[in-house]
């Protein structure tokens, strides 16, 4: 089937879907662009045949296939003046593989402003004795590539009208401030917990006053950083409490708060050093009961499971020693549940 008697638009497909990116949105001539493509099987197919379009303006230095695809390289296709690399899965592919594949071109020299884009076609193998169309998915990613530095537009005009020369040479300063221009722009996503690279999490977590614990995973120490100035203003209380320990379990604890009971005050009752008021009065305490499932794997050793488990409600008691007022005392009860 040609790809120009397929639709323009990407279409989800029973069988297929792919996504199509670049890394760069923005390039100049002689700089590297690489092409990141994914090919997410939804149901079971024969194989299927991948065609990513190479713009004039393109040259190719490099390309891989993640290890499912196999060792069988791609071909280089030429189809009315157009060029495509073209990969195939000649195989049963079935449904929930993903197959992910890079192209590294370089950009080539240009006289003006261009842009450059880079069609990803994906085309499942129909089944045998099938009649239907074939199952396909396409997408476009666009890189738009720039002859001059844009760096001249905060210079005076007369360097605008000189030759080539001063155009590329400011590119030069650009490609080196850019990227902390790039970051100074963004710097909302570097303070979103969601999204700032891992590292930046203990510093975030310092604003509020927590301390994130490395062997926590990643997901619970955003979720951490995320709920932290709650967490601070409920600092102390039965609730706060019960938040943290469900951001660190994934489990809502059960806190019971013991009070004095049986409490008498009267002609009978006598008060001096070390009495008790009342009967079972356990004031100033309480209780956590959590249902958690096993910390380990089943195919860990016996010490590696105790290991495990220890190792959990070591990080349990130390959320609570560092959460709960400080007069008080706890019990904490960890009831297994099947994994």
């Amino acid at each position: 089937m040609s790809d120009s008697t397929l639709p323009q638009e990407t279409r989800s497909t029973r069988s297929v879907a792919v996504s199509h990116v670049a890394d760069f949105s923005r390039r100049y001539p002689g700089e590297q662009v690489t092409f990141y493509t994914r090919v997410d099987v939804r149901g079971p197919a024969p194989g299927f045949d991948l065609r990513i379009s190479l713009p004039e303006g393109l040259t190719v230095d490099n390309y891989r296939a993640s290890p499912n695809h196999g060792s069988a390289l791609p071909d280089l296709l030429v189809m009315n003046e157009q060029r495509f690399l073209a990969w195939s899965v000649e195989k049963e592919v079935p449904a929930g593989e993903r197959y992910e594949y890079e192209l590294a071109a370089t950009i080539a020299p240009a006289q003006k402003d261009q842009t450059l884009s880079s069609r990803a076609l994906v085309i499942a193998r129909a089944m045998n004795g099938t009649l239907d169309p074939p199952d396909w998915a396409a997408e476009t990613a666009s890189v738009a590539v720039s002859v001059k530095g844009s760096y001249l537009k905060y210079l005076p005009a007369i360097y605008t009208e000189l030759d080539e020369f001063m155009g590329r040479f400011v590119m030069l300063f650009e490609s080196f401030w850019s990227p902390i221009q790039d970051q100074v722009a963004n710097i909302h996503y570097y303070l979103d917990p969601k999204l700032m690279p891992a590292d930046l999490l203990p510093w975030m977590s310092g604003w509020s006053g927590l301390q994130l614990n490395e062997q926590w995973p990643e997901e619970r120490r955003r979720q951490l950083v995320r709920s932290a100035v709650q967490l601070f203003r409920r600092r102390g209380t039965a609730r706060g409490l019960k938040n943290f320990l469900e951001i660190f379990t994934g489990v809502t604890p059960r806190i019971v708060e013991h009070r004095a009971y049986n409490l008498r005050l009267g002609p009978g009752a006598r008060l001096g050093a070390a009495v008790a008021l009342g009967k079972q009065n356990v004031p100033h305490t309480f209780t956590v009961i959590l249902r958690l499932p096993p910390a380990y794997e089943p195919t860990d050793s016996e010490s590696e499971q105790a290991r495990k488990e220890m190792d959990r409600r070591r990080m349990i008691e130390a959320i609570i020693e560092a959460e709960k007022p400080a007069h008080t005392t706890y019990d904490l009860q960890i009831e297994r549940v099947s994994g």
